[in-house]
C-alpha cells in the first residue's frame, strides 16, 4: 500500500506526457504492478484503485491472518479488480516499453531473480502476483514456470541494481520512501522477531524464512549503496566502464507514509498526491500544481485516460536548460 507515493509520481510523469522518456521500467512488488499501468498509458486509472478498491476489507484483512489465510488477497487484486477496472491486458502484451518485475525464488537453488512481464496474460498475471507476495501476509509463495517465488523486495527492495544489467545509461530511480536518517538497519522487533520466522518457515519454507531474516539488512545495503551513488562518493557496479547517470525521486520528509497494510483513504490519497507533487517538484516545472480529487466510480464506468500529450508543449517549453 506504500506503493501509492510510487504509484503518484508515475501518474505525474504519465499526465505531463513524458511516459515515452523511458525504454524499459523495472519494479518490485507494488512498484511492478504500478510499473504495468504506467507502461500501458493507464497510470491514472490504476491509482484510482488504491482509494476505491485496495483499501477495502476484501483486499487487505488482518482477522483472515487467524484463519490460517492471507491477510492481502492477490488474487483478488490481479484476477479480479484489474479487470473490473479496466485493466487492459492486451496492451500490456503489446506495450512499446518492457517492463520487468524482480522476485525472490522460494528455492536457493533458483538463480532467477528478474521476469519480463509480458510473455502471455496468463504469465503476466503470475509473474505480478509473484513479485508482491509478501511472506505470510500475501499467504503461500508464488508459481512462475513451475519455480516457486515470493515478494522480490526480499533480495531488492529498490531495483535500481538490476536496472543496470540492460545496459542503462540513464536510471531513474522512484522511491516511495526517504532514505533512513540515523543510516542504521531497521530490525524486527521482538514480537515479529519470535513470531515471523516461524510463520514463513510453515507457510513457505526454511529457506524463505532465512531470506526474510536478512531482508532488512539487504534493503539497507541495497539503499545505502544507492544513497552514496547518489551522492557522488561512489560509482555502481556493473556497469562495464559505461558512463551511468542515476538520479532518485524521494518524497519529502513530511509526507504521512501509508504502512504496507494501510487502508485509511485520506492517508492513501494524500499519498497519492505527495508522489505526484515530489516528481513535477523534482522536474523543476513552475506553475505546476497537483490537485486531489475525488473520483466517483463504478465497475462497469473505469475512469477513462487522460489525453496524456496535452500538457506535453506546456513541459517541453517550461524545463530549463539545466534539467
Amino acid at each position: 500500500m506504500r506503493g501509492a507515493v510510487s504509484s503518484g509520481m508515475l501518474l505525474a510523469l504519465e499526465q505531463l506526457g513524458m511516459r515515452n522518456s523511458f525504454d524499459t521500467v523495472v519494479g518490485t512488488s507494488a512498484g511492478a504492478i504500478a510499473g504495468a499501468f504506467f507502461v500501458t498509458g493507464q497510470g491514472t486509472s490504476g491509482s484510482v484503485l488504491y482509494y476505491t478498491v485496495l483499501n477495502s476489507e476484501r483486499f487487505v484483512n488482518r482477522r483472515r491472518l487467524l484463519r490460517d489465510g492471507a491477510i492481502m488477497d492477490l488474487d483478488y487484486l490481479i484476477d479480479d479488480a484489474l479487470d473490473r477496472h479496466g485493466f487492459n491486458w492486451d496492451d500490456l502484451l503489446e506495450s512499446d516499453i518492457p517492463l520487468w518485475a524482480t522476485v525472490t525464488p522460494a528455492d536457493e537453488d533458483n538463480p532467477k531473480r528478474l521476469f519480463q512481464v509480458g510473455k502471455t496474460e496468463a504469465h503476466a498475471r503470475r509473474v505480478l502476483a509473484a513479485t508482491a507476495c509478501l511472506p505470510v501476509i500475501a499467504g503461500p509463495s508464488r508459481f512462475v514456470d513451475d519455480k516457486a517465488y515470493v515478494d522480490g523486495g526480499m533480495l531488492e527492495g529498490v531495483p535500481w541494481v538490476s536496472a543496470l544489467t540492460f545496459d542503462a545509461t540513464h536510471v531513474l530511480v522512484i522511491r516511495s520512501r526517504g532514505f533512513n536518517k540515523n543510516q542504521e538497519v531497521e530490525p524486527l522487533n521482538k514480537l515479529e522477531r519470535a513470531t515471523v520466522p516461524r510463520l514463513v518457515k510453515r507457510i513457505h519454507n526454511e529457506y524463505v524464512s532465512e531470506v526474510v531474516k536478512l531482508s532488512s539488512l539487504r534493503f539497507w545495503n541495497n539503499t545505502e549503496a544507492l544513497r552514496v551513488v547518489l551522492e557522488g562518493r561512489a560509482e555502481p557496479l556493473g556497469t562495464n566502464g559505461r558512463d551511468v547517470q542515476i538520479d532518485a525521486v524521494i518524497p519529502p520528509p513530511e509526507t504521512d507514509l501509508p504502512d504496507r497494510l494501510e487502508v485509511d483513504t485520506h492517508v492513501l490519497m494524500d499519498a497519492l498526491t505527495a508522489g505526484a507533487q515530489s516528481m513535477v517538484d523534482y522536474l523543476n516545472l513552475e506553475g505546476f500544481s497537483v490537485e486531489q480529487r475525488v473520483v466517483v466510480t463504478h465497475p462497469r464506468a473505469p475512469v477513462g485516460r487522460v489525453r496524456t500529450s496535452a500538457l506535453a508543449p506546456i513541459v517541453s517549453s517550461r524545463r530549463g536548460s539545466s534539467r
